[in-house]
């Protein structure tokens, strides 16, 4: 996964005449005796969450700091800056850390499951306004910077076959200030643009897609029409007030096509 997006980024870039990418893994700053991160599994990320620095750093800067004596993550710094993913000022994408590293980005107990562990970060180098950002220095992302994020978020998308609704920004975990007004835009507008599929439901095809996209059908999607599919079909007519006798009528359709609907 990581060579994928890796080349996506590279061709992506150079045609856009940006910074090209640069891999920090070992070049940036690392504490070999600090906090080690978990590892987890890549081909189970559910998405990307944008961060903000808070601060007006570089991406190096950052790295020394959190894997320092004195960083706020750990006593005695953490193994190495805590994303996956940087984006300077000047638009450049850094590559912080290793895909299986579970980096303490999130940092938030609201949601089942572990949040560090199923999204990579991304920090955008800078100070944001935004929600509780008094500081008078704060400014905003820059146009490169905004640009790579989408960039970024298209490469990993891609190779994920990830939906627009699976980019974050740290607002959505329990912290209003970031990545800040005009990225927490940017994620809305992305998220708020679901392209949801359609379903010939006039073919046996399309009907066993439409079944086993709403969870009913767990079989083959292979145009034929026997008793697995006509079991999905009276669990689902079942559940939703309608005959359970696995007969597509008129009803059965109209149902199943309100239940996509409101998926």
């Amino acid at each position: 996964m990581e060579t994928k997006v890796k080349r996506r980024l590279v061709v992506a870039t150079k045609g856009l005449k940006f910074p090209s990418p640069f891999d920090g893994r070992g070049k940036l700053p690392r504490n070999p005796r600090g906090m080690k991160w978990k590892t987890r599994d890549p081909q189970k990320l559910k998405g990307l969450v944008w961060h903000q620095e808070l601060g007006w750093g570089s991406v190096e800067a950052v790295a020394k700091y959190q894997t320092g004596k004195d960083s706020h993550l750990h006593r005695g710094g953490v193994e190495s800056i805590a994303y996956t993913w940087a984006i300077r000022r000047s638009g450049q994408i850094v590559l912080c850390n290793d895909f299986k590293k579970a980096t303490w980005s999130q940092g938030y107990k609201g949601r089942r499951g572990d949040e560090n562990a199923d999204f990579m970060s991304v920090m955008f180098e800078g100070l944001f306004q935004g929600p509780h950002v008094t500081d008078p220095s704060a400014g905003q992302p820059s146009y490169l910077q905004m640009l790579s994020g989408l960039v970024l978020w298209h490469a990993c998308k891609n190779v994920r076959v990830w939906e627009n609704d699976d980019l974050y920004g740290h607002f959505l975990f329990g912290k209003p200030s970031c990545p800040g007004n005009t990225l927490q835009t940017i994620i809305e507008a992305v998220r708020a643009n679901i392209e949801k599929p359609t379903y010939d439901l006039s073919s046996v095809q399309g009907r066993q897609e439409a079944l086993k996209a709403l969870g009913y059908y767990t079989g083959a999607v292979d145009g034929l029409w026997g008793p697995v599919s006509k079991g999905a079909l009276i669990r689902f007519q079942s559940e939703h007030g309608l005959a359970a006798d696995g007969v597509w009528g008129p009803k059965t359709q109209a149902a199943i096509g309100r239940a996509l609907k409101d998926r």
